[in-house]
């Protein structure tokens, strides 16, 4: 697959020697943006059972290059529309410059992108393409040392396992790198950090990186929001043990049929949406319990360890109707992980060091943080006064803030 990949590339740029720079650049970011949606939909469709692909539309994208033919692809339901899009009918406001980031984005070798800024006639050196990854991995270094605000409202937390080439031991080596996205006590969405080790995900990494966020000045989180990682439960309880802690809602959906029949899977999950519907936190922990044990003689171990986390699916109920679309899933870091995972695939499988893969994670997050983040969200905006009314109960045993 990754050889026909290769040779389609191939072939992309030897039609772009044939015409101007202009549309050669349109060819390429026509043909990324198509990769990224693409997988955009297949990462949304995993997430629903009872909705499918439903091939593509053809749209015109207004940018400074011209009206840029792209394939949009589109779900049986009609409900997917990719981020990556801009609103419609925005013109698309980007610079040449911010185009060549792109390319070092997708962090093809400096020989590659040499030889095609070359075959387009573009004047960017090999030497050049460098320098501009080092400021990038200068600012990437920012992200995982910055000071942090002592209170948030929302983590969320997830472990995306990759390869990266170690090059003190010069081979390639499975690697994990930790995401944070925060929401803040003013509504507004940012990326808190990041972090990369070796290996595999282990208790003694979140305990690392927990304490980590603490030393820079983080300390109270009303809610974390994770999947249901080995370790982590234990080690918010240690280290955050005021703090709710909700596993990702949708995960445990998504694994239901992977545990059950297919005809119990469909059912359940079917009962289970009927819960999730439901406002009070402690009648949807009762229907669920109630659920769970009309299987357990079916599926003894699953059943018992969805019991065993009960809470953490239902935490999210804890807080304003408004706001609970935005904490019971993963999703907002899951979809960071997703841009990250489509650069990997674009490199030959694994990252080519460490400096690469963190450009690559600063690259992703900054865009996303400089235009999607930009303003606090709406709902939790309209519902701050609840929340800090919550923070300072849960934190203080008052019920007034100043």
């Amino acid at each position: 697959m990754k050889e026909v990949e290769d040779l389609h590339l191939k072939k992309i740029i030897n039609e772009i020697s044939k015409i101007d720079s202009r549309e050669g650049i349109k060819t390429i970011a026509a043909l990324l943006l198509n990769e990224l949606m693409k997988k955009e939909r297949e990462i949304y469709l995993r997430d629903s059972i009872d909705n499918k692909a439903n091939g593509y539309y053809e749209r015109q994208l207004a940018c400074f290059l011209g009206n840029l033919g792209i394939s949009v692809p589109r779900d049986r339901k009609s409900e997917f529309r990719p981020q990556i899009l801009p609103s419609e009918w925005q013109r698309v406001d980007e610079s040449f410059q911010e185009f060549i980031l792109n390319l070092v984005l997708q962090s093809y070798s400096p020989n590659k992108i040499k030889a095609l800024l070359h075959s387009m006639n573009l004047p960017y050196s090999a030497e050049q393409i460098e320098e501009i990854k080092e400021d990038l991995y200068n600012k990437a270094k920012e992200l995982r040392t910055r000071e942090l605000p002592s209170d948030m409202f929302a983590l969320f937390i997830d472990a995306y396992h990759t390869q990266i080439k170690d090059e003190e031991v010069n081979r390639i080596r499975k690697a994990v790198f930790y995401n944070i996205v925060g929401i803040d006590m003013e509504g507004r969405k940012s990326f808190i950090s990041y972090y990369i080790y070796f290996g595999s995900e282990s208790k003694e990494d979140w305990l690392q990186i927990l304490n980590d966020l603490i030393k820079r000045g983080l300390k109270r989180v009303m809610i974390i929001v994770s999947d249901d990682f080995p370790g982590l439960i234990q080690a918010i309880k240690a280290l955050f043990s005021q703090t709710d802690h909700q596993l990702c809602f949708i995960h445990m959906q998504r694994n239901i049929k992977k545990n059950m029949s297919r005809q119990d899977a469909k059912k359940f999950y079917e009962e289970l949406i009927l819960i999730k519907r439901i406002e009070d936190y402690e009648k949807a922990i009762m229907k669920f319990e109630e659920l769970c044990k009309s299987y357990e003689k079916k599926y003894p171990a699953y059943i018992k360890s969805l019991l065993n986390k009960k809470e953490n699916y239902f935490n999210y109920k804890k807080y304003p109707e408004r706001v609970q679309k935005y904490i019971y899933t993963t999703n907002v870091v899951e979809n960071i992980n997703s841009r990250i995972e489509l650069i990997r695939s674009n490199t030959g499988g694994y990252f080519q060091s460490m400096k690469t893969a963190e450009v690559a994670i600063y690259v992703t997050v900054s865009r996303i943080q400089n235009n999607k983040w930009k303003d606090p969200l709406p709902l939790v905006k309209s519902a701050l006064y609840e929340l800090k009314q919550m923070f300072m109960k849960k934190f203080y045993g008052e019920t007034q803030f100043s």
